[in-house]
């Protein structure tokens, strides 16, 4: 890589860190080019030559949040053997990752507050998810280990997973003060992580 190709690339990335704070806080609408080029200490221009148009470059920052996903692949494939702990393991893995990426969690809401055109534009959902794909691995373990019968609904499984923990965190303010704790604690993380294995497993094993 040439220096003119290492300064562009070092420049891209930088527009990106930055239009990500910016659209994760602000949404596509809300946010300015000029803050993110301001942000990024570039031209605006620049911005444009790169990435085209504001909706170009949100859309990238999507992947770019959603690729993130990939990168637990490594931790899920060293799981536990046994399924209840692996299941354990990975509603673990799923909970550090949303709070440690809440920038993910704020792209999702904004995107689903506009109807996920981009997401479905940029085929996002297609994006390689770990997190879904050894849950479906899960269920087989537990239909072959534990007769778990074929019957079982799957999507209920996995849509149980997403609301117990990415609207823990996309709720978390209102939540605050309903429960009138700070849920971000680790404790209080960890209680939640718990009832939801808990619950997983309850779905499972009343079906045996």
């Amino acid at each position: 890589m040439t220096k003119q190709e290492m300064r562009t690339d070092a420049t891209k990335k930088a527009i990106l860190k930055f239009a990500e704070e910016e659209f994760s806080e602000k949404g596509l609408y809300g946010c300015r080019v000029d803050e993110i080029a301001r942000k990024a200490n570039v031209n605006k221009a620049l911005i444009y030559r790169h990435f085209g148009n504001k909706e170009s470059l949100y859309k990238e920052v999507l992947v770019r949040v959603y690729t993130r996903l990939g990168d637990l692949e490594e931790q899920v494939i060293n799981l536990q053997t046994d399924y209840e702990l692996k299941l354990k393991d990975l509603v673990h893995i799923y909970f550090q990752f949303l709070y440690d990426n809440p920038s993910f969690v704020r792209m999702v809401m904004w995107e689903n507050l506009h109807g996920a055109k981009s997401f479905k534009e940029r085929g996002v959902a297609e994006t390689k998810n770990p997190i879904l794909h050894e849950l479906g691995r899960i269920i087989q373990e537990a239909r072959l280990r534990s007769g778990v019968p074929e019957s079982i609904d799957s999507d209920q499984l996995i849509l149980t997973l997403i609301a117990c923990s990415f609207n823990y965190f996309s709720n978390m303010n209102t939540l605050n003060i309903i429960v009138g704790k700070d849920l971000m604690l680790a404790e209080n993380r960890e209680k939640r992580i718990q009832a939801t294995t808990e619950m997983l497993l309850a779905y499972l094993k009343a079906r045996q």
